[in-house]
């Protein structure tokens, strides 16, 4: 094959009629092997260069007339060519209608002969490589429906390797999918029947899917709730019921939707195998931004199965129960304090679409910013105080690689400089790779997340590579990594600071609005879950679990009215919750109370000393009923 000679190869390519198409094939074959085989790319290049060679392969998938044998090959080519340089993606790229035809290519297979097969494996190998590098022109062509279809009608008759790739493209495709799409109902869809696709490979890139459209609603500032119209929830309580592995079961939706199901009306289906770590991490995240996006998710969600699926997943591993926990850290917040709780953000703001003409200063206007970012590494506060207060850089600028001065701060500055920021306005949740939050976590700064948390900053949002803040910070082990990580694991004890004080204020002044929380089911799930929690504090042997059953037990004693603490706890003086809450404080008092110092411990020091306050306050209104139990406790 050496002695081809490549200008022969190229007026080959070119032609196209008749008798010509054996000659066309031939070339593409040769040229084919010619990559295949070569042991220099750098010499290849140079003997077929993609300059010349690309737009000729990509006008033979603009022929409409060319056989599905032809293009068969020349797919095969133009991916050895993607395959090597990034360069090349973006010659086909601009190679005006070449990703089109492809899709079209696609959408146009029928796969009823071994070519045709072959033609749409190619093709979907070829649209994967391109979105590595390029997934916007892809999406722009049509690609994630062609995907998408590709993968229902077609997905049980190719091999595994090209639908987990064919997967792999409308998983970077979701990306790019705007709430206003008119294409997103027809997506949801699809992406709802392969979230039970046989495949769990396929079925777990559908939940990464919705995970990252759910991300594009809350950047937007806009209510996922068409996300839920197939069904998504009911499929998520049915994964996170599963999550702790076989021997547990689903449940059918009680028949009073103000009461959580009972163990009366559970109903026995097949279970799938136990999810990974990952999965079930995306299981909690993508209904933490469901419910914090959309309250009519959110009322739904309160009345469904939840508390069963929470039980159930409370008995799986560390990381199952850790992330069980989060989710019910949220929903106490939106329970008791309602959604204006989880504080302000921006992100759907009047300034989200004008933030890209802001990115192009002048020379003197870049400059200042390259020389603001070095203040923030050096930590020179009162430079970057001067440069907003006098007007020199606006606070929300975002600089060529999409990250803004909050960003920069969050990972390199001060404390004090990510407070300005905040207090100055900055948009705790911007970011086009990540946002500020994630690069707290990223670095490991638990006094930093704290602030972002404290002014808004949504610890749901997902980076570039699908990421939550969390996921980041449990990248690294070292101290700061893991107080961030704790952090995150209840971000509700940060982004609601408690306050007696402030709580009275508020009964206090009277605002003609809805009702703060879901007082008709805050009392349902406090009288519920307090005896999980309780149980789950003194049956696990794990510090992480046993810190965040405490953490949840305290907000629910804080929360708790007296009449409805006397219902839950019953009569039992032994096997009633009220036995089980005045245990779990003596267990505390009794091991886990060592020298208060020490992070761990002053942890769960502090939080002892609160549940005792609240309990005692309790008591005083109570003291018959309780009194027993401490004195049976000692």
């Amino acid at each position: 094959m050496a002695d081809v000679d490549p200008e022969t190869l190229l007026e080959w390519l070119s032609m196209g009629q008749g008798d010509e198409r054996d000659m066309q094939l031939i070339a593409l074959e040769q040229l084919c092997m010619l990559l295949l085989m070569s042991d220099n790319v750098d010499r290849c290049f140079e003997c077929c260069p993609p300059r010349t060679f690309l737009p000729a392969l990509c006008r033979i998938f603009l022929d409409e007339l060319v056989p599905d044998s032809v293009l068969e090959v020349t797919a095969r080519a133009i991916t050895y060519y993607l395959d090597v340089s990034a360069e090349c993606t973006r010659r086909v790229v601009a190679m005006e209608g070449a990703v089109k035809a492809i899709c079209s290519r696609l959408s146009g297979a029928g796969l009823g002969s071994r070519v045709s097969r072959d033609l749409a494996e190619q093709c979907i190998k070829v649209l994967e490589l391109v979105c590595a590098r390029e997934a916007g022109a892809v999406f722009e062509a049509g690609g994630l429906p062609c995907a998408l279809c590709f993968i229902r009608e077609h997905g049980a008759r190719v091999h595994r390797d090209t639908l987990h790739s064919a997967m792999a493209v409308v998983t970077r495709l979701c990306g790019k999918v705007e709430p206003q799409d008119k294409a997103l109902p027809d997506c949801v869809e699809a992406l709802s029947v392969l979230l039970r696709h046989e495949d769990a490979h396929v079925a777990d890139g559908a939940l990464r899917c919705f995970a990252s459209l759910a991300d594009r609603f809350s950047r937007r500032g806009t209510d996922p709730a068409p996300l839920a119209s197939n069904g998504l929830v009911s499929e998520l309580l049915y994964r996170l019921s599963n999550a702790a592995g076989p021997g547990t079961s689903a449940t059918a939706t009680c028949s009073n939707p103000k009461t959580p199901p009972s163990s009366s009306t559970v109903t026995t289906v097949p279970t799938p195998e136990p999810k990974s770590c990952a999965s079930v991490s995306t299981i909690i995240s993508l209904l933490s931004t469901l419910c914090r996006g959309s309250p009519s998710i959110t009322h739904d969600l309160l009345r469904s199965e939840l508390p069963d699926a929470i039980e159930k997943a409370l008995k799986g591993d560390e990381r199952c129960a850790l992330d069980s926990m989060r989710l019910i850290d949220l929903l106490l917040v939106l329970l008791f304090e309602g959604r204006s709780a989880l504080g302000r953000s921006t992100t759907g703001g009047p300034s989200g679409p004008l933030l890209p003409r802001l990115r192009r200063l002048d020379s003197a206007g870049e400059k200042s910013h390259r020389q603001l970012i070095d203040c923030i590494r050096s930590k020179d506060t009162d430079a970057l105080i001067e440069a907003i207060d006098t007007g020199g850089i606006e606070v929300n600028f975002m600089d060529d690689v999409g990250q803004t001065l909050l960003n920069w701060a969050s990972a390199f500055g001060t404390q004090e400089m990510v407070e300005f920021l905040c207090d100055r306005g900055a948009d705790v949740n911007k970011g086009q790779r990540s946002s500020s939050l994630h690069y707290a976590a990223c670095f490991g700064r638990p006094a930093i997340a704290k602030v972002l948390l404290r002014h808004g900053a949504n610890p749901d949002l997902r980076d570039e590579d699908g990421k939550t803040p969390l996921d980041k910070a449990r990248e690294r082990v070292d101290e700061g990594h893991r107080e961030v990580a704790a952090i995150l694991q209840s971000p509700g004890e940060w982004m609601l600071p408690p306050s007696q004080e402030h709580k009275k204020l508020e009964t206090e002044v009277e605002e003609f609005t809805e009702p703060k929380g879901d007082p008709e089911m805050a009392p349902v799930y406090l009288k519920r879950l307090l005896p999980v929690f309780c149980a789950t504090f003194q049956s696990t042997m794990l510090p992480s679990v046993r810190k965040a059953s405490l953490s949840l037990i305290r907000k629910m004693v804080h929360y708790i009215q007296p009449e409805l603490l006397i219902e839950t706890c019953g009569s039992d003086k032994t096997g009633g919750c009220g036995a089980m809450l005045v245990e779990v404080i003596a267990n505390v008092l009794d091991n886990e109370y060592c020298p208060w110092y020490e992070y761990e411990y002053e942890y769960e020091y502090r939080t002892t000393l609160v549940l005792c306050h609240y309990v005692i306050a309790l008591l005083e209104t109570s003291v018959q009923h309780f009194l027993n139990l401490f004195s049976l406790f000692g």
